[in-house]
């Protein structure tokens, strides 16, 4: 979808997703240019040592099915529940258009209950990147 231009995910699988029935990364791969777009697609902000540390934690085969699937929300499950969005301008996994769409049909479809937003200027990992910033949006949260 064009709200994901410039997701640098796609060109690190390994492997047709439709083939495989998941999405793949070698995670173990020695390939440096292979491992450097691993690292600009999931923890660009992070300092190398956590980056590699984390890097090696992702799942390898995530199933492509659950992102294909169609999910049922209720307002009295789901659309009950507040929720906040962390935005991550410098995410190259999930592009800011996307989170956006993200946030807009989530609203568009509980208008009673909006999402919350907080904006870091980080990656997809900023969990990661700075940590003390995000545990302050969680803990003002409610």
């Amino acid at each position: 979808m064009p709200e994901s231009d410039g997701n640098l995910v796609p060109a690190a699988l390994l492997g047709d997703p439709g083939a495989t029935g998941v999405l793949r990364l070698d995670v173990l791969s020695d390939d440096r240019a292979h491992r450097d777009l691993l690292r600009e697609a999931f923890c660009a902000d992070v300092d190398p040592v956590t980056a590699e540390a984390a890097l090696g934690m992702l799942t390898p085969d995530s199933p492509v099915g659950i992102g294909m699937e169609t999910t049922t929300l209720t307002r009295r499950g789901w659309g009950s529940v507040p929720r906040t969005y962390i935005k991550c301008a410098r995410d190259m996994a999930v592009r800011p258009a996307l989170q956006e769409r993200f946030i807009a049909e989530a609203d568009a479809a509980f208008p009673g209950n909006p999402t919350a937003t907080a904006a870091l200027d980080a990656s997809h990992s900023p969990f990661l990147s700075m940590p003390g910033e995000v545990a302050r949006i969680v803990a003002g949260i409610g």
